[in-house]
């Protein structure tokens, strides 16, 4: 009786073992889902960023001056919902010299943040999208204005819609 007791207790801890060291294998197809996920969230942010830089050309047209308030474009682009979500969260930075930022900051460290930038250039108004190189919660670098010519800021990179 106790052999057979130690028996079974042996082949119960081989068995714990044996499951302990089996290979985890992820499958490929849910990765290329969890990639396409955060490339859709990413799309969302940039589509939005840039929809702001379109509404900061309008609400210029109008008013002879950009908005800080994130609820002014919003009318512009005939949205009625916030557009702060669980993955970005979207603000206004002004600029005193004819500049206004428009910012999709991650929430999630494995997501890209976005800047727009609007410029008033001799009495016309230009924008550049930017992305920031690395995912992460960082706010990226403001874009730049030099003689006309828009570039983006540090550690950004220029994106095209």
């Amino acid at each position: 009786m106790k052999l057979s007791r130690i028996y079974s207790s042996n082949w119960q801890i081989k068995v714990a073992i044996a499951a302990l060291t089996v290979p985890v294998v992820f499958s490929p197809v849910s990765e290329a889902q969890v990639s396409q996920t955060l490339k859709a969230k990413e799309s969302q942010a940039k589509n939005f960023v840039g929809s702001m830089n379109k509404a900061q050309q309008v609400y210029y047209a109008e008013k002879a001056g950009f908005t800080s308030s994130v609820s002014n474009l919003l009318v512009y682009l005939g949205l009625q919902v916030k557009p702060n979500s669980a993955s970005y969260s979207y603000s206004i930075g002004m600029m005193k010299k004819g500049a206004v930022f428009n910012y999709g900051v991650s929430k999630q460290a494995n997501l890209k943040s976005f800047v727009g930038g609007v410029f008033l250039v001799e009495n016309n108004t230009q924008t550049i999208l930017c992305i920031n190189a690395a995912p992460g919660k960082t706010k990226p670098a403001n874009p730049t204005n030099t003689k006309g010519v828009l570039a983006c800021g540090a550690n950004t990179a220029k994106v095209t819609q």
